[in-house]
């Protein structure tokens, strides 16, 4: 486990985004024994880490409802309806999407086995192979830099683009890029290493797959049957689920990693600050709207999901008021909304300027 700080200002904050968090006092830091302050820490993480509950399920099954009455809605509405169920559409398989990363880390539901099968089956709809995206994003969380990062393409690119037009030019159109790589990482079975695979994990893949297969061809046959058009799977499912999911997904990961790709080269101890060896990132304190429309299953806390990944994503919050009382090395927060942080990302000279140097 990384070191507590011994410092007494609480966790390093980006000083353009942050405003009025309140920190623990000076007085009560430096009245606590490091020896108990680290018992305490780990005492209340283990609490964390073992709290399991299925709060998720609730609301997992409202958006695979509103799917599926998106799905047959067609044969009752159509014309202008269009104009807001293809957006709809893609926001719910965008929670969809992200359901799938908590199923990867084994916190989305309880016992595991409906974990993985609600992993498995939900993954699939979006066309992702869930043995291959969970090795795919354990590596994610391994990697100590950029450049081995299976997701780096996503953030890396951006960030790398000249600040303003070209950047946001990347941000916007490098969707295609990434649909393309993601299609090869979670869709077909790769992955974004080429580490040694049992035969167990290859059996897996194979079967997430075929069901990767089998569930795209239902749902050719649903839209076709609902719509009426042999094109309908293109309009009611492929559209929002590249065109609003997976930009959204996009936006989500630029702000929180490519922006704390930015940040660190702006601290005194560049990526150090962020915990050393891995991949920075940031907790973001959006407005309520944000954080229902960017960050279903407390994805804002993104920084603690990293420094400690095992904790389900409901005690994050908590998690955060641990790191903060204790001034954990590598936790950085900022406030502001998830469309100001993109901004910065957008205009921020950060990586580009020091690539023409």
């Amino acid at each position: 486990m990384p070191p507590l700080r011994s410092t007494h200002h609480g966790p390093v904050l980006h000083p353009d985004l942050v405003s009025g968090l309140p920190m623990p006092s000076a007085t009560s830091v430096a009245n606590a024994s490091p020896s108990s302050s680290r018992k305490g820490f780990e005492a209340r993480l283990r609490e964390l880490r073992n709290d399991r509950r299925n709060v998720a399920l609730p609301g997992l099954a409202l958006a695979y409802l509103g799917v599926a009455g998106l799905l047959v809605a067609p044969l009752w509405l159509g014309g202008l309806h269009w104009a807001w169920m293809i957006p709809v559409m893609g926001y719910l398989q965008y929670r969809v999407v992200i359901s799938g990363h908590e199923a990867v880390h084994s916190t989305l539901a309880y016992p595991k086995s409906l974990n993985d099968s609600l992993g498995v089956v939900g993954q699939a709809m979006v066309g992702v192979n869930f043995t291959a995206y969970r090795l795919q994003h354990l590596d994610h969380h391994k990697v100590r830099n950029r450049e081995e990062d299976p997701d780096g393409h996503i953030y890396g690119w951006v960030v790398e683009a000249r600040p303003g037009l070209p950047r946001m030019a990347v941000l916007v159109f490098g969707t295609f890029i990434e649909i393309l790589i993601k299609i090869y990482q979670k869709g077909t079975g790769g992955i974004g290493t080429h580490k040694k695979q049992s035969d167990k994990v290859k059996g897996k893949k194979k079967r997430d797959t075929l069901l990767v297969i089998g569930s795209q061809l239902c749902l050719i046959g649903t839209c076709w049957a609902t719509t009426g058009w042999f094109w309908g799977y293109l309009v009611l499912w492929i559209a929002p689920l590249f065109g609003v999911a997976v930009f959204l997904n996009r936006c989500r990961i630029v702000v929180e990693h490519g922006l704390a790709q930015l940040i660190a080269q702006q601290l005194p101890g560049g990526f150090k600050e962020f915990g050393g060896l891995r991949i920075p990132t940031v907790d973001i304190v959006p407005n309520r709207l944000e954080q229902v429309i960017f960050a279903p299953y407390m994805f804002n806390y993104h920084c603690c999901h990293h420094l400690f990944m095992t904790v389900p994503h409901y005690n994050l919050p908590a998690l955060r008021d641990l790191l903060r009382a204790h001034g954990y090395s590598g936790y950085h927060e900022i406030h502001g909304s998830y469309l100001s942080a993109l901004a910065r990302c957008i205009r921020d000279p950060g990586v580009a300027a020091r690539a023409t140097d």
